[in-house]
């Protein structure tokens, strides 16, 4: 076997590329964090007056526990058991965001907050069950206990670490990252949505919902959930919007860069937001008329299998095809086969080529200016 055909092997498996880690250089001087005591009741009325927001962009694990575990929960503070520490973002004192300690403020809105629809009958209350020791209440809805175990739920302090104004974007990001370690860790483009409030996120959410996308990248629910469609919408606009050739180095690097792209989105005028949506559109048709359900794939002589989406090559053919107009779009569909051959031609003999569309955080000059090659050499 040539070296050339081990490298091949080496890449073939590697087609979703991994999540870079994420770190970051600051300076610790610039982190905020006030340490606060509120009663359970003063964190419930800042949820009813919508100044505690449960689910900004976690939505996916709100409210997953189940009845028993919530329970517990209650049954907890109800024998003094001390909670542990929540952690909220409160850049904005109009309205925090739960960094940590969502279900448990979940489950007590269910139990204390939520009351029982008479309209259509529906009942969302929770009902103690389960209990280890105050085996009297079970089955027992908020309303239902005594006065004085309401009221020692609504006066417990608890513990929250409270993200002031003024600590930096990456060290916020940071927090989040190191806090999330338990359970299903939030994706990295979960806390991008997290951290980049505006209008920048409502629109990776409407490119993502385009059937021209949704037919080229299928994605199953949990990748959907974990915000993998919007990452690679990201991918394209990030490169669109930045040449690759001011692409960060160092640790950290896709990230920085897709953060500065969502920024660089929020300060677009409508008319340049329209021109994007409208280059992100005719990227993807272009993708279909000319690769079919072989877009953003390898494809390959030497390998017959049917590659899954690389993201490396979904923003790469995506830019390009975005920044063509229709005439040279027009001559590569009708040459698309040629288009096809030359592909395969580099990413079965080309190493550098395929180490770069197999990797998330390198090699991203060679991957675009091979693409860019590979069109000019149709086009010509």
């Amino acid at each position: 076997m040539t070296a050339f055909s081990d490298r091949y092997s080496e890449f073939q498996e590697e087609e979703i590329l991994e999540e870079e880690k994420v770190t970051f250089e600051y300076d610790p001087e610039k982190i905020n964090i006030a340490t606060r005591e509120p009663t359970i009741e003063q964190l419930l009325r800042r949820i009813d007056e919508k100044a505690l927001d449960l689910a900004p962009d976690f939505q996916r694990q709100a409210n997953i526990w189940t009845p028993e575990a919530k329970s517990k929960l209650i049954e907890s503070i109800l024998i003094r058991i001390p909670l542990p520490a929540f952690y909220i973002d409160g850049t904005n004192e109009d309205e925090w965001l739960v960094v940590d300690g969502l279900q448990r403020l979940s489950a007590l809105k269910q139990f204390i907050v939520d009351k029982k629809d008479e309209t259509n009958q529906t009942d969302t209350r929770l009902k103690l069950t389960g209990l280890e020791y105050l085996k009297e209440l079970e089955n027992k809805t908020y309303d239902e206990l005594e006065r004085r175990y309401q009221r020692r739920i609504l006066e417990t302090q608890v513990t929250v670490y409270l993200i002031e104004k003024g600590t930096p974007l990456a060290v916020k990001y940071n927090i989040f990252k190191r806090i999330n370690t338990g359970g299903v860790t939030l994706s990295n483009q979960e806390l991008r949505h997290a951290l980049n409030p505006g209008s920048a996120t409502k629109f990776l959410a409407k490119l993502a919902s385009f059937p021209e996308f949704k037919r080229l990248v299928e994605l199953n629910d949990e990748k959907l959930k974990r915000m993998d469609d919007r990452e690679f919408v990201l991918g394209f606009i990030s490169f669109y919007l930045i040449s690759y050739k001011n692409y960060p180095s160092g640790t950290g690097a896709r990230d920085s860069f897709f953060s500065k792209a969502l920024g660089k989105v929020n300060s677009l005028s409508h008319k340049e937001i329209t021109e994007l949506e409208e280059a992100f559109k005719k990227a993807m048709i272009a993708a279909f008329d000319i690769f079919q359900n072989n877009a953003f794939r390898k494809i390959s002589k030497k390998n017959k299998r049917k590659f899954p989406i690389n993201k490396s090559l979904f923003e790469v053919w995506s830019v390009a095809f975005g920044k063509l107009d229709k005439q040279d779009i027009k001559i590569l569909t009708d040459r698309k086969q040629a288009l096809i051959n030359t592909f395969i031609k580099y990413v079965d003999n080309d190493a550098e080529f395929l180490s770069s569309i197999s990797q998330a955080a390198s090699k991203i000059e060679c991957r675009f200016e091979t693409v860019d090659k590979i069109i000019q050499e149709v086009l010509l």
